[in-house]
């Protein structure tokens, strides 16, 4: 597969992240204190901007994604329960929203695309191809990503982080 992409891939774009490639850091989720080492990177665009989500590998062999946003940080884990997402066009920004009797605002919601990625990933989404992105944000801080470019949607759960409190190493 990653043969097949060379020379339709573009090149990382610099985003002058302080993150890289094997920096390791500690995620705390319901209590629990979590290694992980970023071993993959990709970057996104839409048309509010550019992103990166980095593949966080956790001690455990689990993955997650450290998402890069102009110096916002959030960090999510994949949502293994099975939840009926509506379709991406039923998300309005600024209304609430129930997932799993919890009320949530949604924040974003819009198309984006792959447009270059690096190091190790679980799976390559397809390049160049728009699909729709939802997020959603609770009272307390919870953040919801959908991604409907998978069928059925991928969907993670996180919060808002700050990069001292990952006790990243090897920036």
């Amino acid at each position: 597969e990653v043969l097949r992409r060379i020379g339709k891939m573009a090149e990382l774009f610099d985003d002058h992240s302080p993150l890289q490639l094997m920096a390791s850091g500690r995620f705390t989720a319901g209590g629990e204190d979590l290694p992980f080492t970023l071993i993959g990177r990709l970057q996104y665009k839409s048309a509010e901007g550019t992103w990166a989500e980095w593949n966080a590998f956790f001690d455990d062999g689990t993955n997650g994604w450290l998402a890069e946003d102009n110096g916002a940080y959030v960090f999510t884990q994949p949502d293994t329960r099975q939840m009926n997402m509506p379709p991406a066009d039923r998300y309005v920004v600024g209304r609430t929203v129930n997932v799993s009797g919890k009320p949530y605002s949604v924040a974003y919601t819009g198309q984006a695309q792959l447009i270059s990625a690096q190091g190790e990933l679980p799976k390559l989404p397809p390049l160049g191809q728009p699909f729709d992105m939802v997020e959603l944000r609770s009272a307390d801080g919870e953040v919801v990503s959908i991604d409907y470019g998978h069928t059925p949607p991928n969907v993670e759960r996180g919060q808002s982080v700050l990069l001292e409190d990952l006790q990243l190493q090897g920036l």
